[in-house]
C-alpha cells in the first residue's frame, strides 16, 4: 500500500523532510488509505464481483489515464471526448461494460473510434455507442459483446458488413437514427440479410428510423421487436414469418392521427396503416401488441386468432370508436388479455349522449386495466359498461379526458373488484342526478370538435401511452382510488360519493372548491386515509373541518392560496384535532402570511409539508405568538419550511420546535445567521437543510451540540469562513455539502485534516479556492484523505489568483511551497534585490549632483590634466537662472534680454532659449559655459537651493581653474547667501562682479536705469579689470 501510494502521488518524494513527516503525518492518522489517485476525475466503487469506474460528465477530453487493469465496467458518457485510439482500452481486458453515450456531447462530429480500440476487450458484453454521430456502425467491434446500443447516430444503411462477427448478440437497440428530432431526410435503409449472422438475437429496437417496411430477413430467435414511429404502411403476411418466439411487438404511431399529433406530421397516403388479415398467423406467443397511433378504423378479428396469449393490447390513438362500441367480434380471440387501452378513438365531430361498450368486453375474463381515455360523450348510464359487471377481475378502470357531464355513481357498485377508478380531466358537476346544466347545441355537436394532446405536454419522441402523473404512490398504497381531479365540482356534499365504494384514497385537486368545509363533506367515505384537496380555493374557517374522517392519514392541502391571500379573514388550522390518525399534511404553496391558530395540534402527524409560505412574516411579531406554532406537534419528525421568506429565526422559536425532528429543511429562505447552539435540544436530528440562504460564516459548532446529524446541507450560501473544528465539532456527520459557496481555503483551524474525520462525503464544488501556498495543507489534506469528494477532479477549482483561474485545485503543485533550498534561495536573491534597488534609489535621490560631480572629478584625475586651447566665444554671456520659478523667467526673458541684447547689443545664451533639445543637462551647461565669455548667475532664494546652480558654479570654477579665466558674474534679485563664505571673499576680491537689485527702485526711478547699467559695464568689461588692488597685489 505505501508503494501505491507513492507511485500516485509523485510530489511526495520532492517534499522537504518536515513536510514529509508532516505529511505521513496525514496520511497514517487523519486518512484511510486508498487505491486510486485524488486527482483521477473518475468515481470508483467496487463489490465481490465488479469495479465500476464513473467517469460520466468529466468534461473529459481523452480517456483518463489511472483506470485499473481490473475494470469491470467503465462510463464515459457525456464528456469532450472526440477520439478513441488504439490504447484508450488496451489495458482494460477484464471490462464487461463500455458506456460511449454523448461521449463526444457539445459537438455535432462523428466520434472516431480507432479501427483497433476495442480489440483487446475479449470481455465485453454491453457496449453503449448512443449519441455520437456515427455514421457507421464502427469495426472490430468485440465478438463477445452480447448487447450493442447504437440509438441517436446517422446510421442509415445496414447491410450484411454491417455486424459482421457478432454472432453473440442477444440486444441490439440502434433507434432514433432518423426522425424529426434527429433528422436525415430519407429513409434507413435495411438490406436483407443484415442480421443474418445473429443467430441469439432476442430484442431489437428500429424503432424512429423513417422505415417504410418491415426489415426482411430478421433472426427466428427475436423475442422483442419495436418498430414505432416509422412510416411503415403496409404489414404483409410474410413480414413476421419465422418469428415463432416473438413475445413483444410494437408498430405504434407508423400513421398518426395528425390533427392531434404534438410534433410535426405527414398523414398517410391511405389514412391508416394496411394489416393483411393474417400477418400475425406465426405470432403464437406474442403476449404485447402495440398497434396506437396508426389511424386504424378497423380491427380484423383473424389478425387475432392466433393471438392466444396475448395478454396487452395497446389500440390507443386509432379511429375505432364503432369498432368499441358496435360487433368487438376480435375480442373472442384474446380469452388471456389483461391490459387492453383503447383511449382516443374519438370521431371527430361527435359527443354522443352516452357510450356503450361492446357486449363482446364480457368475454376478456383476465382483463384486470381498461383505458378508455379521450372517448368523448356525455353521461355514464347503467348501460355503459354493462359488459364489464362479470369481468372479476377488472381491477383499474381509466375515463379521463372524455368530457363526461354526469355520471351515475351507482354503477361503480356494480364493480366491486375495481381498485381505480379514473375520472379526472372531465367535465363533472356537483349537483344530483338527471339535473346537470343544460348545454346549448354548440356545446353537444361542435363542428370543430378536437381533443388536445393531454393537459401537459408530449415530449418530442411520445410514443402514445398513458401515464398518470396525479396518481402518487401513497395513493395506490392505500387501498381504492377515486380520482376526481380537474373537474367542476366546485362544491361537495356527501351524496357526490355515495355509489363508489369503499374509497380509501380520494382526488379532488383543480376543481375549483371554494366552498368552508364544516365536517360533513366526506360522511360517506368513513374509511377514507388519502384526501387531496390541492389546487383548489380551499376555506379553512371553522374548527370542525374534516371531523368525519377518524381514518384519515394523508391530507394534501397545497396550492389553496386563494382565501389566505385574501385580507381581513381569520384562517384556521384547528382542524388538526379532528384527525387522529394523520401522519402527513401539505401546507405548501398557500403563501400563508398570517393564522387565527397560533398552535397547531397532533400527537399523530409526523410530516408537515409546509413550503412557499411566509414563516418569515408570522416570526416577525414581537409580541412572539407563533414562537410555539409547531410546538404542540408532539410526534412530528419531518418538517420542511423552505421558501417561507425567513430572514432570521428568532432565539425563542428553536426551543418551541419538536424535539423529536428527523429531518429539518430550512432550504431557499434568507437566512444571514443560524444560531447552531439551539440545537443541543434536538437529540433525534438527522439531516438538517440549510440550502440557497444568506449565511456567511458558520460559528457556534461544538461536539456537544447534536451527536445524531448525519446529512448536512450549507450549498448555495455565502460562506466564506469556517468556525475553528466545524467538521469535527459534528461528530456523527457523514455528509456535509460545501458548494457553490464562497470558501476560498479551509485552513487546519477547521479540524478538517484531524485524526479521524467522521465525515464520509464532502461537497466543495463551485466554490472560488485560493490556490497558493496558503492552501498547501489543505491540499496535501483532500490528496491523502480518504474522505470521499464528489467531482474533485473535475469540477473543484482555482479562482485566484488569476493566472491560475480555472484550473483545478488538487492539481496546483505543492512542491513549489515547499522546497527549502529553492526558498530560501529565492527569499535571498529577492531580498537582496530589494535592498540594492531602495539604497541606490535612496542615494540618486539625495546625492545625485554630488556623485556626478566627483565621477567627473575622478575621471578627470585619472585621464590627468592638460591644458585647452582657448575657443572662439559664440555668446557674450551665458544666463543661468530658475526657470522653474515663471517670475523670473518672465524678468529674464522680457526684461533683462532686451536691456542686454537688443539694446546693448550683447549676444546671450538662454536655456529656455538655445539649448539643444535631448542633450543632457550636464553637456548643456558645460557647453555654454564654455563658449561664453561670461556667465550671469541670476540668484533667487529658490534658485540657490538646486543642484543646478551648484553644477553651473562648479563648471564655472573649472573653467577658471583650466584657463584661468573667471567668468562669473552674480546678479542678486533676492538676498541670498549673505551667510557664505564664498560670497564675502567675492566681495573682498571682485567687488563689481556681485551686482544687487536696488530695493529703492519703487520710490527711486533712477536705481534701476544705474542697475542696468551695472550690470552692462561688468559684462563688457574684462574679467582681471574687475578685480581690486589687493587682489593684483597678490598676484
Amino acid at each position: 500500500m505505501y508503494i501505491l501510494i507513492l507511485v500516485y502521488i509523485p510530489n511526495l518524494l520532492k517534499l522537504s523532510n518536515v513536510y514529509k513527516m508532516m505529511y505521513e503525518t496525514f496520511i497514517h492518522a487523519a486518512c484511510k488509505l486508498v487505491w486510486w489517485s485524488p486527482q483521477f476525475p473518475c468515481d470508483v466503487t467496487s463489490n465481490d464481483s465488479n469495479v465500476i469506474f464513473d467517469c460520466r460528465g468529466r468534461h473529459l477530453e481523452l480517456v483518463p489515464h489511472g483506470i485499473t487493469s481490473n475494470a469491470t465496467w467503465l462510463d464515459l458518457s457525456e464528456n469532450l471526448i472526440k477520439n478513441i485510439s488504439i490504447d484508450s482500452f488496451s489495458h482494460l481486458s477484464n471490462l464487461t461494460t463500455l458506456d460511449l453515450s454523448w461521449a463526444n456531447n457539445k459537438k455535432r462530429y462523428p466520434l472516431k473510434i480507432d479501427a483497433k480500440a476495442f480489440q483487446n476487450l475479449t470481455k465485453l458484453s454491453h457496449l453503449k455507442l448512443t449519441g455520437n454521430h456515427l455514421n457507421e456502425i464502427p469495426r472490430n467491434i468485440p465478438v463477445s459483446v452480447k448487447i450493442l446500443e447504437l440509438n441517436i447516430n446517422h446510421i442509415v444503411l445496414l447491410d450484411n458488413r454491417s455486424f459482421a462477427g457478432l454472432a453473440n448478440l442477444t440486444e441490439l437497440w440502434i433507434s432514433k437514427n432518423c426522425y424529426t428530432g434527429n433528422p436525415c431526410n430519407k429513409p434507413v435503409t435495411i438490406m436483407e440479410g443484415s442480421f443474418a449472422i445473429m443467430l441469439k438475437l432476442k430484442v431489437l429496437d428500429l424503432s424512429f428510423n423513417n422505415l417504410t417496411q418491415v426489415p426482411k430477413g430478421l433472426p427466428k430467435s427475436i423475442i422483442v421487436l419495436k418498430l414505432g414511429s416509422n412510416k411503415i404502411e403496409h404489414i404483409s403476411e410474410v413480414d413476421f414469418l419465422g418469428l415463432h418466439y416473438l413475445e413483444i411487438l410494437t408498430i405504434q404511431r407508423n400513421c398518426p392521427r395528425c390533427e392531434i399529433a404534438p410534433y410535426p406530421c405527414v398523414p398517410c397516403p391511405n389514412r391508416s396503416v394496411t394489416i393483411q388479415p393474417n400477418a400475425f398467423d406465426h405470432l403464437t406467443k406474442l403476449q404485447v401488441l402495440h398497434l396506437g397511433g396508426n389511424s386504424l378504423d378497423h380491427l380484423n378479428p383473424s389478425w387475432f386468432q392466433k393471438l392466444k396469449n396475448l395478454k396487452e393490447l395497446y389500440l390507443s390513438f386509432n379511429f375505432l370508436l364503432k369498432a368499441i362500441t358496435e360487433e368487438a367480434t376480435f375480442l373472442n380471440y384474446l380469452p388471456k388479455l389483461e391490459i387492453l387501452d383503447l383511449s382516443f378513438n374519438y370521431e371527430l365531430k361527435i359527443y354522443p349522449t352516452t357510450l356503450n361498450l361492446s357486449q363482446e368486453f364480457s368475454k376478456l375474463q383476465s382483463l384486470r386495466t381498461l383505458n378508455l381515455q379521450g372517448l368523448v360523450f356525455q353521461n355514464i348510464e347503467q348501460s355503459t359498461f354493462k359488459p364489464l359487471y362479470e369481468l372479476k377481475n377488472l381491477s383499474a378502470l381509466n375515463l379521463g379526458t372524455n368530457f363526461i357531464i354526469h355520471s351515475d355513481a351507482t354503477i361503480f357498485s356494480r364493480l366491486p373488484h375495481l381498485k381505480m377508478i379514473y375520472l379526472a380531466e372531465n367535465r363533472l358537476y356537483p349537483f344530483p342526478e338527471k339535473n346537470p346544466p343544460q348545454l346549448c347545441a354548440g356545446n353537444i355537436q361542435r363542428s370543430d370538435f378536437s381533443i388536445a394532446p393531454l393537459l401537459k405536454p408530449y415530449p418530442n419522441d411520445f410514443v402514445y401511452e398513458i401515464s398518470h402523473n396525479l396518481i402518487k404512490k401513497e395513493c395506490i398504497d392505500s387501498g381504492k382510488m377515486l380520482i376526481l381531479s380537474s373537474n367542476n365540482l366546485f362544491f361537495i356534499s356527501p351524496k357526490l360519493f355515495e355509489g363508489y365504494g369503499n374509497v380509501a384514497c380520494l382526488n379532488l385537486s383543480g376543481n375549483g372548491f371554494s366552498a368552508a368545509l364544516n365536517g360533513t363533506e366526506f360522511s360517506s367515505l368513513p374509511n377514507l386515509t388519502y384526501l387531496d384537496l390541492s389546487n383548489n380555493k380551499l376555506d379553512l374557517a371553522f374548527d370542525n373541518a374534516f371531523k368525519e374522517l377518524k381514518k384519515l392519514q394523508v391530507l394534501d392541502l397545497s396550492y389553496n392560496s386563494h382565501y389566505f391571500k385574501a385580507y381581513g379573514l381569520l384562517h384556521n388550522l384547528n382542524f388538526l384535532k379532528n384527525l387522529p390518525n394523520l401522519r402527513v399534511l401539505n401546507m405548501s404553496h398557500n403563501f400563508i402570511s398570517t393564522l387565527l391558530t397560533k398552535q397547531m395540534h397532533s400527537r399523530s402527524l409526523a410530516e408537515l409539508q409546509f413550503t412557499n409560505n411566509n414563516l418569515g412574516n408570522l416570526w416577525k411579531h414581537r409580541d412572539g405568538s407563533y414562537k410555539m406554532l409547531f410546538t404542540n406537534l408532539i410526534n412530528l419528525t419531518i418538517l420542511d419550511i423552505s421558501h417561507n421568506s425567513i430572514a432570521k429565526i428568532p432565539d425563542n422559536v428553536y426551543g418551541h420546535l419538536p424535539r423529536n425532528l428527523t429531518l429539518l429543511r430550512i432550504g431557499h429562505n434568507s437566512l444571514t445567521d443560524f444560531n447552531w447552539g439551539q440545537l443541543k435540544g434536538f437529540h433525534q436530528l438527522q439531516i438538517l437543510d440549510l440550502s440557497f440562504n444568506k449565511l456567511s460564516n458558520v460559528t457556534g459548532m461544538n461536539l456537544n451540540i447534536i451527536h445524531t446529524l448525519t446529512f448536512l446541507d450549507l450549498s448555495h450560501n455565502t460562506i466564506f469562513h469556517l468556525d475553528n473544528g466545524f467538521i469535527n465539532g459534528l461528530g456523527s456527520l457523514k455528509t456535509l455539502s460545501l458548494s457553490s459557496n464562497k470558501l476560498t481555503i479551509i485552513d487546519q483551524s477547521t479540524n478538517a485534516s484531524q485524526p479521524n474525520p467522521h465525515i464520509q462525503t464532502l461537497f466543495l464544488q463551485k466554490n472560488p479556492f485560493e490556490c497558493t501556498c496558503v492552501s498547501v495543507e489543505f491540499i496535501m489534506w483532500l490528496e491523502s484523505c480518504g474522505i470521499k469528494i464528489p467531482r474533485l477532479a473535475t469540477d473543484v477549482t482555482c479562482d485566484t489568483p488569476a493566472n491560475n483561474r480555472g484550473q483545478l485545485l488538487i492539481t496546483f503543485d505543492i512542491n513549489q511551497c515547499v522546497n527549502d533550498s529553492k526558498a530560501f534561495m529565492g527569499y535571498t536573491l529577492t531580498t537582496s534585490f530589494i535592498i540594492i534597488f531602495m539604497f541606490v534609489t535612496t542615494v540618486a535621490h539625495l546625492f545625485y549632483w554630488d556623485a556626478s560631480y566627483l565621477i567627473h572629478y575622478t575621471k578627470a584625475k585619472l585621464k590627468g590634466y592638460k591644458s585647452l586651447k582657448p575657443l572662439d566665444n559664440i555668446h557674450n554671456v551665458f544666463v543661468t537662472y530658475d526657470t522653474g520659478d515663471p517670475h523670473v523667467s518672465e524678468w529674464v526673458m522680457k526684461n533683462l534680454r532686451v536691456k542686454l541684447e537688443e539694446e546693448g547689443g550683447l549676444p546671450l545664451c538662454l536655456e529656455e532659449r538655445d539649448w539643444s533639445p535631448g542633450i543632457p543637462l550636464v553637456d548643456n551647461l558645460t557647453q555654454s559655459i564654455r563658449y561664453s565669455r561670461k556667465t550671469l548667475f541670476v540668484l533667487t532664494e529658490g534658485y540657490v537651493k538646486t543642484g543646478v546652480f551648484k553644477l553651473a558654479m562648479y563648471l564655472a570654477h573649472q573653467r577658471l581653474l583650466d584657463e584661468n579665466v573667471d567668468v562669473i558674474v552674480l546678479l542678486m534679485l533676492d538676498p541670498v547667501l549673505q551667510h557664505s563664505h564664498f560670497l564675502r571673499l567675492r566681495r573682498r576680491l571682485c567687488g563689481k562682479s556681485v551686482v544687487e537689485w536696488p530695493r529703492t527702485w519703487p520710490t527711486n526711478p533712477q536705481a534701476q536705469t544705474y542697475f542696468q547699467f551695472s550690470v552692462r559695464s561688468i559684462l563688457a568689461s574684462e574679467s582681471h579689470k574687475q578685480y581690486n588692488n589687493l587682489f593684483k597685489q597678490t598676484q
